[in-house]
């Protein structure tokens, strides 16, 4: 079984390196912002948050995941061509877009929306695998290793909920809108009675806020876009954000199935 986790793995990540090829090396070095008092505070908070009831790895281990999910969006608008572009530690403490370029289809506002926890897909995977193939040579490793995947996958996971802002609210809009434009809220109303009745069931606080964000999302209007996905591609996209959307869930199952 190890073996093939690692070998599935090793697949994954030689592909996502394969795809990223020329990404860095597209026009002017990365820039940072965000990197102050405010931002370091936030980073804080949220690991406390984190770490509090699921200890201090776990607390480190969403932090290195909120990393590598906005360096997925980074690297997102390199392969689509923009020269210039920001990494941003607290991405909702700054106005400033990672791109100053604006995306120029519904096809390239999908691709960097659902890149994030796409490239999220290798690390985590690959911890996973590790985590197996170590856990009866280097136990204490493994289980650091396990902790991240589980870390990641429920980031990601979470998300890739079909919620305006998140991730997964820009790309089943888009996706569904070029096929069956009223999918997109049904998928939401759905996803928000879910989470509603799952939070009735074990009293949890945060998934009546995020059901909550969910119907609030339901206001917001979709971007325009002058080039659309048509609905072919709109199809594949939708299929890709499900299986993204799937494998997250069963990358972080050990701590999402206590709430669905």
């Amino acid at each position: 079984m190890s073996v093939f986790l690692l070998f599935s793995a090793a697949i994954i990540c030689v592909a996502t390196a394969y795809s990223l090829r020329g990404a860095e090396p597209a026009g002017t070095p990365i820039t940072y912002c965000g990197f102050d008092g405010v931002s370091v505070l936030f980073g804080f908070v949220a690991f406390t948050l984190a770490a509090a009831p699921l200890g201090t790895i776990f607390g480190f281990s969403i932090l290195a995941s909120l990393v590598l999910h906005e360096l997925g969006h980074v690297l997102a608008y390199r392969m689509l061509g923009h020269r210039e572009t920001r990494f941003r530690l607290v991405p909702l403490l700054t106005n400033l877009p990672i791109s100053d370029q604006p995306l120029k289809s519904e096809g390239e506002a999908f691709f960097v929306a659902l890149m994030g926890p796409g490239f999220s897909l290798a690390p985590m995977t690959l911890a996973a695998a590790l985590s197996v193939s170590l856990a009866a040579s280097m136990p204490e490793a493994s289980e650091i290793l396990r902790i991240f995947a589980i870390a990641c996958g429920s980031l990601n996971f979470v998300n890739l909920l079909p919620f305006w802002p998140l991730d997964g609210g820009k790309c089943a809009r888009i996706a569904a809108s070029n096929f069956w434009p009223a999918l997109a809220p049904a998928i939401t109303v759905f996803m928000c009675a879910a989470l509603a009745s799952a939070s009735w069931r074990t009293g949890s606080l945060a998934l009546l806020v995020i059901a909550g964000i969910g119907a609030h999302s339901l206001l917001r209007k979709s971007e325009n876009f002058s080039r659309r996905l048509g609905p072919d591609a709109g199809l594949i996209a939708l299929a890709a954000y499900t299986f993204t959307l799937a494998a997250h869930f069963l990358g972080g199952w050990t701590l999402l199935h206590t709430f669905f």
